[in-house]
């Protein structure tokens, strides 16, 4: 039976050539999730296409599909927000790219989650308005284990059983997502990553919080760089694959 979609809100994440005017196109949307579908004609002039297929845009999308098996093609996109400032400004690209390769990483098709799809189109919009890349990075990740399932727990130690004091820094375990205190990790700190206290509870807010009142948050300084330091390792190990333009994005702060 004929599967045919209309209007439907849609991310772009990625697009390759395919033959000499084609280009397959892949979509994170709202409702369905990761989607790949073939545009036609895309290489040529064409109205309905032309710059509307660029990475991290945000648009509309109709499709259709003929028949089981077969690619999903590409009828209209409309555009919503080409979210210029990504392609413009060095430091956003780079976080946005770091947003894409994650949910290119951890998304399969027709495997939906709209709370993935609002995350991602949350942080795309506010890089767009100028926002902090790094706080938008550093409260896309906190969020974006929590939607995956694999949320850390800062609220006990994995040692004790106990709750640490909120003005008490803790060890954070990338391997097993959990923290300790300084009692269970030894005066050398075996345990891990160092957190401060204010790390600590601006994480476990951020976590608590859904994606609409993110930006409510402002993380800076020492807190900033730790969340930021702690998300990575704690992907790292996660995922098995670090992310190259994570690896831009450092190289650029640390000179």
């Amino acid at each position: 039976m004929p599967v045919i979609r209309s209007d439907l809100p849609a991310l772009v994440l990625d697009s390759l050539n395919y033959g000499e005017s084609d280009k397959i196109v892949v979509f994170y949307c709202q409702e369905v999730g990761r989607l790949s579908a073939l545009a036609r004609g895309a290489h040529r002039s064409q109205k309905r296409f032309v710059n509307k297929l660029e990475l991290f845009t945000f648009l509309q999308i109709s499709y259709s599909k003929s028949s089981a098996g077969s690619l999903f093609m590409l009828d209209e996109a409309e555009l919503v927000n080409s979210f210029i400032t990504l392609r413009t400004d060095v430091a956003s690209y780079q976080v946005a790219s770091i947003i894409r390769e994650y949910m290119l990483l951890t998304s399969r098709e027709n495997s939906d989650d709209d709370q993935l799809f609002q995350l991602a189109l949350w942080a795309l919009h506010t890089l767009n308005i100028g926002i902090d890349q790094r706080q938008v990075l550093a409260l896309f990740m906190i969020k974006f284990f929590d939607v995956l399932g694999y949320r850390p727990d800062f609220s006990v130690c994995q040692g004790c059983g106990t709750n640490p004091a909120e003005d008490t820094a803790v060890f954070f375990n990338v391997q097993s997502g959990t923290i300790t205190c300084r009692n269970c990790s030894g005066s050398q700190g075996s345990g891990g990553l160092l957190l401060a206290p204010g790390t600590t509870k601006m994480i476990m807010a951020v976590q608590h919080q859904p994606v609409s009142r993110l930006s409510r948050f402002k993380p800076s300084g020492a807190v900033l760089e730790q969340m930021l330091d702690c998300s990575r390792r704690y992907s790292l190990n996660l995922f098995q694959r670090d992310i190259h333009s994570w690896r831009a994005l450092k190289d650029k702060s640390s000179g």
